[in-house]
Order: structure tokens, then C-alpha cells, then sequence
């Protein structure tokens, strides 16, 4: 005699429930398109129903090419070209970035890093990337791990301007105190030697990947960016255990 009121009394929960959250409970997500790529979760695209994907991860659809727009300092917007379900990696590319000829992106000194918690910056492991550094000094440079990118800049005030890679190969001497940082720049190389400047701007063009299964862990990928080496702070550091010997 009882089981009828019940089933009443479940039915008007569930109905409540839908009430109460209709994007979850009525959402139809299936992966969307966009261009060649397959949007799928934790992405979604600015028209795909309300409860599919996060809207953290949110990218936008123009003319078939997808943009996730990021405020990280002067970054603005990436172009996705590539995303890994499978490896959890999206591989992005400046948007500003001219493709007709080579230009120098200025961010100076932007770094990208984690902050999961109140408690600082965490190392994630973004792998296949390096840090190249643009360098305007006041004389030549003739070390391998210079590059002239003279002709990717306009300005007059540089009269020798150069790609300068930093990795675990570069010892002080490699870096000129008549040179000053102009900007930094994530890329997908390892070494330099014997490249153009025209071949550091390709791979420019082909972006760099970063790890978003760090977005999903701490929520946001306002808050993921990609962890690197600081020359300035290597350089500072060396310097001043060079003048303590």
C-alpha cells in the first residue's frame, strides 16, 4: 500500500533534482569539431551546451581554427594545433605571430608554472620544450649557441640581436655581460647549433606543448603554465659566485 507514495515522493525528487541542475542532469555532450580537431572533455567550445566539458577549459571556433584564450601576462591567445587525449597535451602556438615573415615576440620575462595551492609553485614536468632567449648585445657574438636574429627586428636600438638557447649545456661564459634579455619564449628544440634564425622561427610557428593534465588536477589552466629555468636567475647566481672565488 506504501509503494505507490513512494514512487510519487522519488519521482518528485528526481524532479527537483532536474530542476535544480539542469546542465547536468540534461546535457547531451558528444565531442564536438573544430577544424581538424576533435573537442572533446575536459574542453569544450563556446556553443556546445551548458554541462558539457568545464567551462574552464573553454575554446573558441572562428573560421575552423581553435583558440584557447589565456590572460598570463602579455599572452593572450593560442592557437591550438594539436590535442593528445591519450597523452593529455595540447600543443599551442602564439596567435600574434606573424607567418609571412620573422618577428620576435616581446614577453619579457614571462614564466609559466603551477600554483596548485597557497603553498607556491609546484615543478611539473612539461616535456619537449626548451627556453629561447632573444639577446640584444652591444658587440658580436660568435658562440654556437648565438643565432642572428638581426632580421627578425625592427629596432634600431639593437644592433646585434640573437637567439640564445638555454639549457644544460651552457656554461657563463657563454653569455656576454654586454648582452641584456629582451625576451623569453617556450620552443621545441634542444640545440641550436647550425640553425637559421629562419629555422628557429619555423619551429616558433610549431608551438610548444604543455601538460594539461595539470589543469584538470589543479582545476584551471589559468593557474598551469610551463615551468622553466631562469636565465636571468642562473646568470645572477653565477655571477655572484663568480666574484665570491
Amino acid at each position: 500500500m506504501l509503494v505507490k507514495p513512494k514512487i510519487v515522493a522519488l519521482s518528485g525528487l528526481m524532479a527537483l533534482a532536474v530542476s535544480l541542475f539542469p546542465d547536468t542532469c540534461m546535457a547531451d555532450c558528444v565531442p564536438s569539431a573544430c577544424g581538424n580537431l576533435t573537442i572533446d572533455s575536459p574542453f569544450r567550445l563556446r556553443s556546445d551546451p551548458k554541462g558539457c566539458g568545464s567551462p574552464e577549459y573553454e575554446l573558441v571556433c572562428e573560421n575552423n581554427r581553435t583558440t584557447l584564450p589565456l590572460k598570463l601576462g602579455a599572452y593572450q591567445n593560442f592557437l591550438v594545433e594539436e590535442i593528445s587525449y591519450d597523452n593529455y597535451t595540447v600543443r599551442l602556438v602564439d596567435a600574434s605571430l606573424d607567418r609571412n615573415k620573422c618577428s620576435i615576440p616581446y614577453y619579457p620575462f614571462l614564466k609559466f608554472q603551477c600554483w596548485p595551492s597557497q603553498n607556491g609553485p609546484s615543478s611539473r614536468n612539461i616535456t619537449g620544450n626548451s627556453i629561447m632567449y632573444v639577446l640584444s648585445c652591444n658587440m658580436p657574438m660568435s658562440s654556437p649557441l648565438h643565432v642572428d636574429a638581426s632580421n627578425c627586428t625592427n629596432s634600431p636600438s639593437s644592433p646585434h640581436t640573437y637567439f640564445f638557447l638555454f639549457n644544460n649545456q651552457a656554461k657563463l661564459s657563454d653569455f656576454n655581460e654586454s648582452c641584456r634579455i629582451e625576451a623569453q619564449f617556450p620552443v621545441m628544440l634542444s640545440n641550436i647549433s647550425g640553425l637559421s634564425a629562419s629555422d628557429i622561427y619555423f619551429q616558433m610557428l610549431m608551438g610548444f606543448e604543455l601538460n594539461y593534465w595539470d589543469w584538470i588536477k589543479y582545476n584551471s589552466p589559468e593557474y598551469c603554465t610551463l615551468l622553466s629555468t631562469s636565465l636571468s636567475t642562473w646568470l645572477s647566481t653565477s655571477l655572484s659566485l663568480r666574484d665570491k672565488m
